[in-house]
Order: C-alpha cells, then sequence, then structure tokens
C-alpha cells in the first residue's frame, strides 16, 4: 500500500513539472503616445497563448488582454487614458487546462508625447440662434481632426463628422436659441487615428435669441424677348431674407405661351440654375426628365458631379404654362437668406398676340404662409410694330445679322432700325 502511494505521488508531481512554464523575464515598452501605448517581452518556448493585465497606477481594478498568440512578442494597448502612468504584467498560459505561469516583473510607463501637439488657435464665428461656425489652426503634418461640442457644463458631447488636414472650420448644427456651449478639436496623425493629440483648450460661444421675420419673398420672373410667337430665354428669380420661414411649395402660371416640350428629349439640357446661400454657391444644369406628351414633363437639376440634386415640373396648361416644385424639409422652418435663379434656354414660346402676358406666381411656406405676386410683360407682334411705326411717322430699315440691308423674310432673324433711334430684333413666323 505504501508503494502503491508513493508512486502515485511521484507521478503527480511529474505531471506538474512538466505542466509548469515560466512568464517572460524581459518586459518593456515602446511607442508610448496619449491613447496608447505598445508592451514586449522576450519569445518563450512551449507555452499556450499568454494573457497581460494593465491599470494606472493606484487603481484597483484591472483591465485584461487574454489569449494573445505564443509567438507574439507584442502588443498595442489601446484606449488609454492620456497624461498617467500605468502599470503591467505578463503571464504565461503553460497549457489548454488553464496551468499558468506566476506574473513577470511590473513595467511601467506614462501615456504622453511629444509627437502629436496639440491644436490652438480656436475661436467661433458666424454665430446666431440655431448654429455657428468653429475655427481652428491647422498643426503641420496632421492627417485628420475630431471636433466635438456640447452645452455649457452638460456631460454629453456631440461629435461631428472627421474632416481633412487642410480643413480648419466646420458648422456647428441644431443649436437651441440664448444657449452657451463649448467645443474642442483634436488632431490625428496617422490614417488609423492611432496617433492623436489631447483634445485642445475649450472655446465658448452663446447663440443668438431668434426673431423671425416676415414670409415676404421677391419675385422676378422674365423673358429676354417679346417678339409673339418666338423662343425666349424665360428666366425666374426668388429670393428670402435671413430668418423667413422656408418656402415649401411653389406654383408659377401664365396666361399664355407654352414650352415646346415636343422638341426635346428624355437627358436634353435645357438650361441653368444657380442658388447663393450665407455659405455656399451651387451652380446646376438643367436636364429633362420624364416626359409624358407634349404638354408635361419634370426637369432634373444635377450638380457639377452629375447627382441629381432636386427637379420640379413643367406643364402646358389652360393657354399658358405652369411651373411646380416642392422644397424639401430642412427641418428648422426658416431659411439662413438666399437668392435662386433657374434659367430656361429658348424653351419657352411667346404667345402669338399683341399686349400683355401674366405671370402669376402662387408660394406657400413650410408653415402655411402663403404669398402670391404677378409680373406683367409685353408682347409685340410684326403687324402691330409697322402700324405703329407708321401711325407715328417712323421711318424704319431692315437689315440682317451681319448688318446688310434686306428686304422683308418671313422665318428670318432681322433687324428693324428706325428713324427714332430704336433698334428692335424680330422674327415673323409664317402661319
Amino acid at each position: 500500500m505504501k508503494k502503491i502511494f508513493l508512486i502515485l505521488i511521484c507521478s503527480i508531481l511529474y505531471n506538474n513539472s512538466i505542466g509548469q512554464c515560466s512568464a517572460p523575464f524581459l518586459v518593456y515598452n515602446t511607442n508610448v503616445n496619449h491613447y496608447n501605448a505598445d508592451v514586449n517581452w522576450n519569445y518563450q518556448n512551449n507555452i499556450y497563448n499568454y494573457k497581460i493585465r494593465y491599470k494606472i497606477l493606484g487603481d484597483t481594478i484591472w483591465s485584461w488582454k487574454f489569449n494573445i498568440d505564443s509567438l507574439a512578442i507584442s502588443k498595442n494597448l489601446n484606449n488609454l487614458t492620456p497624461l498617467n502612468t500605468y502599470i503591467w504584467q505578463i503571464q504565461s498560459n503553460c497549457n489548454d487546462t488553464g496551468n499558468y505561469s506566476q506574473f513577470s516583473v511590473l513595467d511601467t510607463f506614462y501615456t504622453s508625447t511629444l509627437n502629436c501637439p496639440n491644436i490652438s488657435g480656436l475661436y467661433t464665428d458666424n454665430i446666431n440662434y440655431n448654429g455657428a461656425t468653429a475655427n481652428w489652426m491647422l498643426n503641420q503634418g496632421s492627417h485628420h481632426y475630431r471636433i466635438h461640442y456640447r452645452t455649457y457644463g452638460s456631460s454629453n458631447w456631440f461629435n461631428l463628422a472627421l474632416v481633412d488636414s487642410l480643413t480648419n472650420n466646420i458648422l456647428l448644427p441644431l443649436l437651441q436659441q440664448n444657449t452657451t456651449y463649448e467645443w474642442e478639436v483634436m488632431a490625428y496623425y496617422d490614417s488609423t487615428s492611432t496617433l492623436a493629440s489631447l483634445w485642445s483648450t475649450r472655446d465658448t460661444f452663446t447663440t443668438t435669441t431668434f426673431v423671425p421675420s416676415i414670409f415676404n419673398p421677391v419675385i422676378l420672373n422674365s423673358i429676354d424677348n417679346n417678339n409673339c410667337n418666338t423662343p425666349t430665354n424665360l428666366s425666374l428669380f426668388v429670393s428670402q431674407s435671413i430668418n423667413e420661414p422656408d418656402i415649401g411649395t411653389s406654383t408659377i402660371i401664365s396666361d399664355g405661351g407654352y414650352f415646346d416640350i415636343q422638341s426635346v428629349s428624355i437627358s436634353d439640357s435645357v438650361g441653368y440654375a444657380i442658388m447663393n446661400t450665407s455659405t455656399q454657391t451651387i451652380s446646376a444644369t438643367l436636364k429633362v426628365g420624364i416626359i409624358l406628351g407634349q404638354n408635361y414633363a419634370t426637369i432634373n437639376s444635377y450638380d457639377s458631379t452629375g447627382n441629381v440634386i432636386g427637379f420640379f415640373a413643367i406643364e402646358n396648361v389652360n393657354g399658358g404654362i405652369k411651373i411646380s416644385s416642392t422644397s424639401p424639409n430642412d427641418g428648422n422652418n426658416y431659411t439662413s437668406g438666399f437668392t435662386s435663379e433657374v434659367h430656361f434656354t429658348n424653351l419657352f414660346i411667346n404667345p402669338n398676340i399683341n399686349g400683355q402676358l401674366h405671370f402669376y406666381t402662387d408660394i406657400q411656406s413650410e408653415l402655411s404662409h402663403q404669398f402670391n405676386d404677378t409680373a406683367t410683360v409685353i408682347i409685340n407682334c410684326i403687324s402691330s410694330i409697322l402700324e405703329s411705326s407708321t401711325k407715328n411717322n417712323l421711318s424704319f430699315e431692315i437689315h440682317d445679322l451681319l448688318g446688310r440691308k434686306t428686304k422683308f423674310k418671313e422665318n428670318t432673324v432681322l433687324i428693324y432700325k428706325y428713324s427714332n433711334g430704336e433698334i428692335r430684333k424680330i422674327i415673323t413666323q409664317k402661319k
């Protein structure tokens, strides 16, 4: 019996001796930054894997890195707190049964670096009731920037999208009126966001109190020539002052003329548009979208990159035209001020009558305000012009586009020079 007991004791001692392994004896740190550091150790033979524990000096709770490959000799510790002393140790796992070595000796490092300088020169401008622009000085060598902001004294930060190394300002959006905010900026010095500066010194500002303006858009509708039954450029101009209610829907109707929809095809260019806001200028090309017969089409607006940024409808109705559009709601119901121009190139055909042509504009704001406007132009036909010239004893000469004297011709652009100095460019189409 004693012999069997001794054999069992020796067997246990033997198994423990072949399962036991040692922790790395050489531990050190490299590449220490504000938010991460590399910890290193010497290679160990015949182990299963490693685990590391680390913490701020003086804390009671460890953070861990488990299942580190047995061939590894370094590990990055991330999400560290800047400007703190850390301690760490490594332990070898001898096999897959949980037989571990003792922990290595402690190594220490301090989370700080001179390679990632902080951002300075912060200031805030363009402050209004719901937004402001944050500005800072560019740092040489930076790869991109990160910005966050919050209500002064609160605990929740709002993070903005990362911006590139050449950008030194950004809009702080969706602010509340008459409220104090604070913001900070951080620089990253690599594409992986590993090398980062500390947050900058905070800048503070207070938004203004919102005072709405009266809904009173300025409307100008015009044509380039007044000759009856001829194509002309049609221009539509709208502007609003800051803090007016946003335009929701708009409709422009004429009591004469028509769009020559049957002369165009899908994707044909029919003009251009320009919008100027307080922060940018947007230029767009107008191209035909959907065509439903000769009296209805949609017009798409394309930006310089070829993306559709808006659309509206044009129609021939009740002996005139109709232009309808709906503006997307941006969520705040008030404008920061803008001017908008829409120019159709020879798509509109003047009515074949002498007299007044009216453009009626009906605009509704996102807050249900109503605004109406009427523009009037005078359409002239060749017969009435000649009659008027005769009655007023005016003589005239007819010239072609090269300035040479010629005789009256149908379906040809002619220049009429009157004895009173008036000059008109006229085309008479055969009926």
